[in-house]
């Protein structure tokens, strides 16, 4: 017999909402967090329950190209970034790794950064937070940017370099740097992808290497839910053979790479990607690529925050209710649920844009991860160039001042409240059974219910700790740190 799950009504008492949960308890939990797995299209946890995985992008590891020389392009993560994510009532964090920090000589993997990446999991796993490994690169890496004074003639424009690959396995053939309006749209950056497609010089292999040798060092530690095998791949010379073929190739073989260097008790998610135009065009071809059952989909829902409609249009061509249902649609083709590996926006914090987003993703019941928690002022998303311009903050979550002696990196101001209220929003973290459930960010109010299982100290729901995990920071004080060339991120 089914039996009705009560209704949950969760009034918080305080300004960004009360924890609701099964015990409540201290923000650091002591060892690892529960193993995650994928089964009928949701991700659970080892009793079953759907868990959401809900959190920010964490890019301070990060090895971005440096456009000013003054100003440092990565932050680093620290502990303290840690306690603020676990207050805030996030359960996961997506974890940014580079293949060019990960291996900077061909064949040589760095220890010294690993070591980097375990200490950030492990200040995860206190707090019992997931983390989600991402092999971030934006327009191939930090080596194909013009050359300060190279013209462009009209209507290409200057390309700063971004992050991704290491310069060694950087092949473009002396093709021209400067761009046609986006990044993606560089003949050297597409000529590098049109390399790696075709596994020039082993150089994909090489990235295949480095996976192996990455899910080794984590394949005894559940805190690592999964990987994100390579974020906004660019499609190269050829769009349709990258979708069709190229690609699909490329994950079938990462996964592989990855299955063997796992225990098999313990097989990670690997989440997958579409190619860079989603984040610009959300759709794209399903072409399945193996018969493992432990994948997500993770697709970045930018509809109506950097489409490419909105330069063309005025009003939005790709919804954001659209970008959900294609999300799933696609999804559901490859045998799985989605995840939106990023999400954000990057104008007015008192826009709605946050609000109206989180209410599709509580209705869809999916996770996401924010972009991005913390960034530095020299972040390659904040300068210009070749001017070297950049702003006095950066940030849309975690707002930074910049151009302060004591750290150029940034000073850390506060939280934009707008988006700290929407983010730190009361969830069910995990449940069993079915259920429905709203979460209004400006009340706190929780409203859930369901049917299948009863309402037990099994059902748990996440929100913050504390009431102010940070100081906050009035939206007029946000400054935009995202430049005109980025697709996604």
């Amino acid at each position: 017999m089914r039996r009705a799950l009560r209704v949950l009504s969760v009034a918080v008492a305080v300004a960004l909402g009360a924890g609701c949960g099964d015990g409540g308890g201290s923000a650091h939990v002591a060892g690892s967090p529960p193993a995650l797995h994928v089964a009928d299209r949701a991700i659970r946890d080892d009793a079953g329950r759907t868990v959401l995985l809900r959190g920010a992008a964490v890019i301070g590891l990060g090895d971005y190209f440096q456009g000013n020389p003054d100003v440092p392009s990565s932050a680093g993560v620290t502990e303290r970034d840690l306690d603020q994510i676990a207050a805030l009532g996030m359960s996961s964090i997506r974890l940014l790794v580079h293949w060019s920090a990960l291996e900077p000589e061909r064949g040589v993997f760095d220890e010294g950064y690993l070591a980097r990446v375990r200490q950030v999991v492990n200040w995860a796993r206190e707090r019992g937070v997931y983390v989600i490994l991402d092999m971030h690169q934006d327009a191939w890496g930090k080596f194909v940017n013009t050359a300060p004074g190279q013209e462009c003639p009209a209507p290409f424009a200057p390309n700063q370099g971004w992050d991704g690959a290491p310069e060694w396995a950087t092949i473009t053939d002396g093709r021209w740097r400067c761009r046609f309006m986006t990044r993606e749209l560089s003949p050297a950056v597409m000529t590098a992808w049109e390399s790696f497609w075709d596994d020039r010089d082993g150089i994909q292999q090489e990235l295949i290497d480095t996976w192996a040798w990455l899910a080794a060092a984590f394949r005894d530690d559940p805190t690592v839910i999964g990987y994100d095998l390579l974020n906004e791949p660019n499609w190269g010379l050829d769009y349709g053979y990258t979708v069709q073929t190229r690609k699909p190739a490329f994950q079938r073989r990462a996964l592989e790479a990855v299955r063997a260097a796992e225990r098999p008790s313990l097989r990670k998610i690997v989440f997958f990607e579409p190619t860079a135009v989603w984040s610009a065009v959300p759709t794209e071809a399903v072409v399945p690529f193996t018969d493992d059952d432990q994948i997500v989909y993770a697709p970045h829902i930018y509809a109506e925050s950097i489409t490419a409609d909105l330069a063309f249009f005025p009003e939005p061509v790709f919804t954001l209710r659209g970008a959900f249902e294609e999300a799933r649609r696609e999804a559901e083709g490859y045998g799985t649920t989605f995840w939106s590996g990023e999400w954000g926006w990057f104008g007015d914090p008192t826009h709605p844009y946050a609000t109206r987003y989180a209410a599709l993703e509580d209705e869809f019941q999916v996770g996401g991860a924010w972009w991005s928690w913390r960034g530095a002022c020299g972040d390659p998303h904040a300068v210009s160039w070749p001017s070297r311009d950049y702003g006095d903050f950066n940030g849309n979550l975690l707002l930074s001042r910049c151009k302060d002696p004591a750290n150029l990196a940034g000073i850390e101001v506060g939280l934009v409240e707008p988006h700290a209220r929407v983010l730190s929003r009361a969830y069910p973290r995990r449940w069993p059974g079915t259920i429905t459930f709203t979460s209004d960010p400006a009340s706190g109010r929780l409203e859930l219910a369901g049917e299948g299982a009863r309402a037990t100290r099994h059902s748990r729901c996440g929100s913050p700790a504390t009431a102010s995990p940070s100081s906050r920071t009035p939206a007029s004080r946000w400054n935009r740190s995202r430049t005109s060339t980025a697709v996604g991120s």
